[in-house]
C-alpha cells in the first residue's frame, strides 16, 4: 500500500510539472488590415500564394509541423508561411510540450496573427551567464521575452538556464537590439552591443535612418488639369487612408547597396550619393539580402505611402518642392545635400525618381485603406522626379511616372519603408 501511494504520488507530481509547461493559443485570426503576406510574398510547391501566419512567441528553437513552405525568426517574432488549405500546425520546443492547433483552412495572401501564452515556471536546472556591455547603462533586459530589469540593476550579467535564448535590449529613444545566444552550463558570453538612436539602423557600419509616420487619410491626386495624358495618369482624386510606417530619410547610398551586395551599379560612383541604374527586380534582391542580414522587414514604399510622405502627411496640395530639390542638373548629389521637406525627409523631389511596390494603374474613385496597386500589370511605378527633369511639375509630390521593372537608368533609385 506503501509503494501505491508513492507511485500515485509520483505520477500526480509528472502530471502537473507537465501540465505547467502546456503552451496555450490565445488568439488566432486573420487580420485584413495587415498585407505582408502580399507585400513579402512566398508560393507553395503549386505556384499558389501562401497565406501567412505571424506568431508572437519568443522560442528561437522552435519547431513548427504542417503544411509549411517556409518559417523565419525576425524580430521577436515567427513568420510562418503555409500552404493554401492548410488546417493545422504543430508546435515544438525543447522547454515545453508539443502543442497542437487547428484552425479553418489557411487562404492565400491572407495574414494571420497568433498569439500564444507561455507558462510561468521557475527553472532549477544548470545556468549559465551573458556578460553585456552597452552604450547605454540603464537599458532594459528581455530574456525571451521577460523583462529581467536594467543592464545597471543586474551589473551587466544576465544568469540564463542553459540552452538558446534571445536576448533583447530596450530603451526610449532607441531601437530594440536583439541577439541569440547559445549557453552551457557554467559558461560566462561577453556581447558587446551598440544601440542605435530610434529611426536608424546600421550594417557593416554603414548607417540608414529612417522615419516614422503616423498613419491618417489623405486625398491622393490631383484634379488640376495640365495635359490630356498628364491628367488621366494622376485623376481622378481619391481618398486614402493608411497605417502608420516608416519611411527612409533618403534614398539608399551607394555605401550601403555595396555593404550588402557587394557591388556598385551606379555609373557615377560615391559612397553618399543614390545608388541608381538599378532595376525594380534588383530592388528586391537587395531588400531581401538586407532582411536576412539585418533581421528586419524592410520593403519598398507602396505609391500611397510615397505620395503620402512626399507632400508631409497629404498637409500640402503636392505643388510645393523643397527648396534645394536637385533638378535641372547633369548628375545627382549626395543624398544630405538635396531638398528636405517639414517631416525630415530629403530629395522625394527630384536627385533620382524612385521606384515604388505597385503596379503602375488608373486610379479609383472609391475609398481604399492601404492600397497596394493592381494585382498585375507591365510596368512599376516610379515616383519623385530625378536630376535630368527641366519643370518642377515632374518633381511634384502628386506627378506619377512607370517603367518596366527590368529596366534600368542612372535617374533611377529607391528609398526603403517597413511597418511600424
Amino acid at each position: 500500500m506503501k509503494k501505491l501511494l508513492l507511485l500515485i504520488a509520483f505520477l500526480s507530481g509528472v502530471f502537473f510539472s507537465t501540465h505547467a509547461q502546456e503552451l496555450k493559443v490565445l488568439e488566432f485570426q486573420a487580420d485584413l488590415s495587415i498585407t505582408d503576406a502580399v507585400r513579402f510574398p512566398k508560393e507553395d510547391f503549386n505556384g499558389d500564394r501562401c497565406g501567412l501566419i505571424k506568431l508572437g512567441l519568443v522560442l528561437p528553437d522552435a519547431i513548427f509541423e504542417g503544411d509549411i513552405i517556409s518559417s523565419e525568426y525576425k524580430d521577436g517574432e515567427w513568420w510562418i508561411y503555409m500552404m493554401k488549405g492548410a488546417n493545422w500546425i504543430n508546435i515544438k520546443s525543447s522547454k515545453y510540450l508539443p502543442l497542437r492547433y487547428e484552425f479553418e483552412p489557411i487562404q492565400s495572401n491572407v495574414t494571420y496573427i497568433m498569439n500564444i501564452e507561455k507558462p510561468q515556471i521557475a527553472y532549477e536546472g544548470p545556468t549559465g551567464t551573458v556578460k553585456i556591455e552597452c552604450n547605454i547603462k540603464d537599458a532594459e533586459v528581455f530574456v525571451d521575452g521577460e523583462n529581467q530589469g536594467s543592464l545597471k540593476d543586474n551589473k551587466n550579467k544576465i544568469e540564463v538556464p542553459e540552452g538558446k535564448h534571445e536576448i533583447e535590449l530596450r530603451h526610449a529613444g532607441y531601437n530594440n537590439e536583439r541577439l541569440t545566444v547559445d549557453i552551457k552550463p557554467k559558461q560566462t558570453l561577453t556581447h558587446n552591443i551598440t544601440m542605435h538612436a530610434a529611426g536608424t539602423f546600421s550594417l557593416n557600419g554603414i548607417s540608414y535612418e529612417m522615419v516614422k509616420l503616423d498613419g491618417g487619410t489623405f486625398t491622393m491626386g490631383t484634379a488640376e488639369n495640365i495635359n490630356k495624358t498628364a491628367t488621366l495618369n494622376i485623376a481622378p482624386i481619391h481618398d486614402v487612408t493608411l497605417r502608420s510606417y516608416s519611411i527612409g530619410a533618403t534614398e539608399v547610398t551607394q555605401a550601403l547597396w555595396e555593404a550588402v551586395m557587394g557591388s556598385n551599379p551606379s555609373m557615377t560612383q560615391s559612397p553618399n550619393l543614390p545608388v541608381s541604374n538599378v532595376t525594380w527586380d534588383d530592388c528586391q534582391e537587395f531588400i531581401q539580402k538586407l532582411n536576412a542580414q539585418s533581421g528586419s522587414h524592410f520593403r519598398l514604399p507602396t505609391e500611397a505611402e510615397w505620395e503620402y510622405a512626399a507632400r508631409a502627411k497629404a498637409t500640402d496640395d503636392g505643388k510645393k518642392i523643397p527648396s534645394g530639390s536637385v533638378y535641372k542638373q547633369n548628375g545627382c548629389k549626395s543624398v544630405n545635400e538635396c531638398g528636405i521637406n517639414p517631416l525630415g525627409i530629403k530629395g522625394m523631389n527630384g536627385n533620382v525618381a524612385e521606384w515604388c511596390q505597385d503596379w503602375f494603374g488608373s486610379y479609383l474613385t472609391e475609398k481604399q485603406t492601404n492600397p497596394t496597386g493592381p494585382a498585375k500589370g507591365t510596368h512599376r511605378v516610379v515616383r519623385g522626379g530625378s536630376y535630368e527633369d527641366l519643370t518642377e511639375w515632374t518633381l511634384r509630390g502628386t506627378t506619377r511616372s512607370h517603367r518596366d521593372p527590368d529596366e534600368a537608368s542612372p535617374a533611377i533609385g529607391f528609398r526603403l519603408a517597413m511597418d511600424n
